[in-house]
C-alpha cells in the first residue's frame, strides 16, 4: 500500500497481520465484507466504516489496502501535523484513498478542506474513497458541512460489538496462530474478564504466549490466574 506523496516520507506504519487471512468473519459483518470484496474486484465510490474504538476498523481498512496494491493509506492519528495538500497530492491517481480515523480532523479546518477537495477529485477520477470513524457521517457535525455531505454519500456500515461466542472464536483463532490451544473453558474464562475488543484479545493472547514460553506450561485457568488474568 502507498503511504507517501511525491514530496513527503510519512510516519505511516501498518500491522502486517491486518489481512483478510487474519480477519475473523462474523454473521453480522458479512454484508460489509461482501461489499468490500466487490469494491476491490469491480471498483466503486467507496464506503464509510464506523465503530467504537478497538473494534477492528483499522484492521478492516488495512486488509482492503493489502488486497489492493497502490492504495493510499492515511491513518489520521499520524498525519495531522503534516500539510494536508502535500499528503493528499495526486492521491486520486492511486488505486484507492483510505482515510483511517477521519473523525480526528474535527479541529483541523485545513484537513477538512483538503479532504473535501480530495473526495471530489476521487469522485471525478473514479477512485474509491474509504473512510473510518468512531461515529457515522451524520454524527460528524463539527466538520465542514460540505465534507459531511460528501461522506454521507458513501455506503455506510457499522462494525457491531462482539457477542460472547464470536469473541471466544476470535481468541481461539489468535491463539491458534501462535501455536496455542485454548480449551472452551479457557476461552470463556478470558471472554468474561477482558473487554470484548480485538485489540484486547491480541494483547491478552500475546501475554499468554510469552508466559507459556517462559514457564513451559499450557494456558489453563489456574495458570491464567497466576498471571492475574
Amino acid at each position: 500500500m502507498s503511504g507517501r506523496s511525491a514530496q513527503l516520507v510519512l510516519p505511516i506504519s501498518v500491522n502486517p497481520g491486518a489481512t483478510w487471512g487474519h480477519w475473523v468473519s462474523r454473521k453480522v459483518t458479512g454484508e460489509v465484507e461482501s461489499f468490500a470484496r466487490a469494491l476491490l474486484d469491480q471498483g466503486g465510490a467507496g464506503f464509510f466504516l464506523w465503530a467504537s474504538e478497538g473494534q477492528g476498523k483499522s484492521h478492516f481498512l488495512q486488509a482492503c489496502c493489502a488486497a489492493k496494491p497502490g492504495a493510499r493509506y492515511l491513518p489520521m492519528e499520524s498525519l495531522l501535523d503534516y500539510p494536508p495538500e502535500a499528503v493528499l497530492e495526486n492521491a486520486e491517481k492511486e488505486t484507492m484513498v483510505v482515510v483511517d480515523d477521519i473523525h480526528l480532523i474535527d479541529e483541523h479546518r485545513s484537513w477538512q478542506e483538503a479532504l473535501f477537495h480530495c473526495f471530489n477529485r476521487c469522485a471525478e477520477s473514479g477512485t474509491p474513497f474509504l473512510a473510518s470513524a468512531t461515529q457515522s457521517p451524520a454524527g460528524m457535525t463539527s466538520v465542514l458541512a460540505d465534507l459531511q455531505s460528501r461522506l454521507s454519500l458513501l455506503t455506510t456500515f457499522k462494525l457491531p460489538a462482539w457477542e460472547l461466542d464470536d469473541f471466544e472464536r476470535l481468541l481461539r483463532h489468535l491463539a491458534h496462530d501462535r501455536g496455542l490451544l485454548l480449551s472452551d473453558d479457557v476461552a470463556r474464562y478470558l471472554t468474561l474478564r477482558i473487554q470484548r475488543r480485538p485489540q484486547d484479545a491480541v494483547n491478552v493472547i500475546t501475554a499468554i504466549d510469552e508466559s507459556t514460553l517462559v514457564e513451559k506450561r499450557s494456558p489453563t485457568i489456574p495458570f491464567l490466574k497466576l498471571l492475574d488474568l
